[in-house]
């Protein structure tokens, strides 16, 4: 996950981003009856075991452990759920290696990946490190007429390296990418859905460890 950005989007890819963020949000807004329900969504992998096999397709084990919410973040701030969902999303620790991690699911919705399988963490920091994250820009890019989704465009700076270590020492990253959150019928607000837009990472499925 730690892949630098290497430039800015041009006006019109930017423009280009914020439609399609648009869109999104707006697609989100509206009921689906073909939208699976939270309880019978798949929570396996991407793909199959056969076509793991086939592909010798390392599985990433889906994280434990119960989600830990900053009390001091008010949950009817959508602004504030944002940037409480990136920083502990994009921490990590050694020993996320080979599977998701959960910390982030309790700025999540019910039923969203973000809530039931966590962040893939592609490349977790070596033992005996940690990776913290800041939020360095968070815009409003889109809303819908209901109130009830907004679209967010967010950097995230990365810093990596031993607890305590001089920051010359430590290794430094960004991420880009769009949030996309829900309002709940109790008031709160709740990440429905993540994309990132710096250069990707091979696809890696998501197991049932």
């Amino acid at each position: 996950m730690n892949r630098r950005v290497h430039g800015e989007l041009g006006p019109l890819a930017a423009a280009l981003a914020a439609i399609v963020m648009l869109v999104t949000v707006l697609l989100l807004g509206r009921p689906s009856i073909e939208e699976t329900r939270p309880d019978t969504r798949p929570l396996g992998a991407v793909l199959g075991a056969a076509d793991r096999s086939e592909l010798a397709a390392p599985a990433i084990g889906r994280g434990s452990g119960d989600p830990v919410v900053d009390p001091g973040v008010r949950p009817t701030d959508p602004d504030a759920v944002a940037r409480a969902y990136l920083v502990a999303a994009h921490g990590a620790v050694g020993e996320d290696a080979g599977r998701t991690h959960r910390r982030a699911a309790g700025y999540a919705a019910p039923g969203s990946v973000p809530a039931q399988v966590g962040v893939v963490v592609i490349d977790a920091p070596p033992p005996g490190a940690v990776r913290t994250a800041t939020v360095t820009s968070l815009e409003l890019v889109a809303a819908d007429r209901r109130g009830s989704r907004r679209g967010y465009r967010a950097t995230v700076a990365t810093a990596t390296g031993p607890p305590g270590a001089p920051d010359t020492a430590l290794e430094r990253g960004e991420i880009a990418g769009y949030l996309v959150l829900a309002r709940q019928p109790d008031g709160r607000w709740l990440v429905r859905t993540e994309t990132p837009t710096t250069p990707p990472a091979p696809d890696l499925p998501v197991g049932e460890g």
